[in-house]
């Protein structure tokens, strides 16, 4: 097994558009009587405002210049240096005639004009030093959004901000944790209903997440709630115990399901990927980290867990949330993984779409979809958090058999768990998880989503851990390796959420280990760490189209946008992470920082 270390959990004018059940196993197993409705799901167009493209994360461009027969001419219109080293996660923003890039620390913003081709200002605010030392992950951001003139988004230090779009100036600042704690921010924040909603990160941390809303014009705090913690820390109310599918009636589960108020206080289950709103619903939805310490021995010990595993779960570690903007309460909640001891957070995108999907006479139009890093991919109705069907969507997954739809637990293969003094090999996935981070598409055309995912396993051991504040505390030693079959490390899937199956598939030797952008053109790009650039057909199978050769790896969610011909281009992030801009020790780094890369057809 090979070992690697885990990276985190990172002259124009364009024209302005504002915008009961049963058992799965390693498949669907029969039945259950489908029936598929029309999609429906809204894109991005000229501009994109928000890291998903659209608050319901959907990474969709409606515009359609670029597709299968022209996609292969596209070429490099401009690129430029955003002079900040480390790996630039994320997205840029396009709002009118101007691009925006988040760089990595020290979260520099930067507005370059698209009408003159030059940088109009960069907003470079002060950050603590201390913070990037804290950050587990190397001092990434995944990206900003915009509203009403203001770009808000995190600094690593816990600060929020929001920068006017005109002339660069802070507009205010929201200071919300000492990074001496442990605590850092790397999520992109998104805006519902004039409140910023945004997360803490640091799940391997020793601290709890937690989520807050803020105020979109002067910042001031709103609420906050934690994941962890009795139900008034987590802003759980009567109608969630009342309404709940799989936790009815149960009080003060993340507290009751941890051995003692420290252990929950200690935590993790951080909210450190994308969030998602849905405006038909009023529906804010996320996910959180694995609980805190990774050694799950430590969480709960063997006797209570043989004698009673559900006060071993550790909620919410490693769940979903459905929330009310408004107020933050939680309308519903899932648990994905109880008493995890693999790593397999569940903070990756969850992407409200409207499918039909008829299960067991009952039909269901409002989706939720979410690839877990356990390997299976859940297909929600949003509404109640009900699971329709969760089956597996890479080829090795051995923790679990699969995920029992009448009680909402997997169906877990005790000698997979990871115990102390104990070293468990070849779990499949691996820590890097069947798919991380690495946001998903959706085409309402196709009806598909588009995802990156790893074909990796792992071995790991559980250790003791000592908690001092502001320092990791994990508790565990892990590999990564190859999977049974070595002829590829990553899987690009195109994937039916309402017949729980893979369409297609593109295999690639290097990781894809950023998100995908799907668009009306028929297109999914993405790229590899090859490093490239790609794109392949959205409907045919995955058909090659186009490949352009970076100078350096990318872990950038590429994104699309028209310029100032009306005219559709894609752009996307790479790094100064890479042999040609490194010194002979291979440590530090000696390029000009990272690059943006715009591209059009000709």
């Amino acid at each position: 097994m090979l070992h690697y270390n885990k990276e985190p959990h990172g002259g124009l004018k364009a024209r302005s558009t504002p915008i009961h059940k049963g058992v799965v196993f390693a498949m669907l197993l029969g039945g259950s009587a489908l029936s598929i409705g029309a999609a429906a799901a809204t894109g991005a167009g000229a501009d994109w405002p928000t890291a998903g493209g659209t608050p319901e994360g959907t990474r969709y461009s409606e515009l359609a210049d670029i597709n299968p027969d022209n996609v292969g001419q596209l070429k490099e219109e401009f690129s430029f240096k955003t002079g900040a080293h480390g790996s630039h996660m994320g997205e840029p923003l396009v709002v009118g005639s101007t691009l925006y890039v988040v760089t990595p620390f020290p979260n520099k913003l930067i507005a370059y004009d698209l009408n003159k081709g030059v940088t109009k200002w960069t907003y470079a605010p002060k950050v603590s030093e201390y913070a990037k030392g804290a950050n587990c992950c190397g001092g990434i951001n995944r990206g900003a959004v915009y509203a009403e003139g203001k770009i808000v988004f995190n600094l690593l230090d816990n600060t929020t901000v929001a920068v006017d779009t005109l002339t660069g100036k802070e507009v205010w600042r929201n200071h919300m944790a000492d990074p001496h704690t442990g605590v850092t921010m790397t999520v992109a924040p998104i805006i519902a209903k004039g409140k910023v909603i945004t997360a803490s990160s640091s799940g391997e941390m020793g601290v709890r997440g937690w989520i807050q809303a803020l105020d979109l014009n002067t910042g001031k705090s709103l609420w906050r709630a934690y994941n962890t913690g009795p139900d008034k820390d987590v802003l759980i109310g009567q109608n969630f115990r009342d309404n709940s599918i799989y936790y009815k009636d149960q009080v003060d589960q993340g507290a009751t399901s941890w051995p003692n108020q420290r252990a929950y206080l200690l935590g993790g289950s951080a909210a450190w990927g994308y969030l998602s709103y849905d405006p038909e619903l009023d529906l804010l939805f996320y996910g959180t980290s694995q609980p805190g310490v990774w050694n799950a021995d430590m969480r709960c010990d063997a006797a209570t867990y043989k004698t009673n595993p559900r006060k071993c779960d550790n909620k919410w570690g490693s769940s979903i949330f459905a929330r009310k903007p408004d107020t933050g309460e939680a309308v519903w909640a899932y648990q994905l993984v109880p008493h995890d001891s693999w790593d397999y957070d569940a903070a990756s995108e969850n992407i409200a779409v409207n499918q039909t999907l008829t299960i067991n006479g009952v039909t269901h139009e409002k989706l939720l979809v979410h690839f877990n890093k356990n390997g299976f991919a859940y297909t929600f109705d949003r509404a109640t958090g009900e699971v329709l069907l969760a089956p597996q969507f890479v080829k090795e997954v051995n923790w679990a058999k699969g995920v029992d739809l009448t009680t909402g637990l997997p169906i877990v293969n005790d000698n997979m768990r990871v115990h102390q003094g104990a070293l468990t090999e070849k779990v499949c996935p691996s820590v890097l998880g069947g798919k991380g981070w690495e946001p998903a598409s959706f085409s309402p055309k196709t009806g598909l989503f588009y995802a990156p995912t790893f074909n990796l396993c792992g071995n790991l051991e559980a250790l003791k851990a000592e908690f001092i504040s502001g320092a990791p505390y994990m508790g565990t030693d892990y590999s990564i390796g190859a999977a049974s079959d070595t002829s590829y490390s990553s899987d690009l899937i195109a994937w039916d959420a309402v017949k729980g199956e893979k369409k297609w598939e593109v295999k690639e030797t290097s990781w894809i280990y950023a998100g995908t952008l799907t668009t009306a053109g028929g297109v999914v790009f993405y790229s590899t760490k090859e490093p490239a650039l790609k794109a392949v057909d959205a409907d045919k199978g995955g058909k090659p189209l186009f490949t352009a050769k970076l100078e350096c790896n990318t872990v950038g969610n590429p994104i699309s946008f028209a310029g100032p011909d009306g005219k559709q281009r894609v752009a996307v992030f790479s790094d100064d992470k890479c042999a040609a801009n490194t010194s002979s020790d291979g440590e530090h780094q000696t390029g000009n920082g990272g690059w943006v890369h715009v591209y059009k057809l000709p």
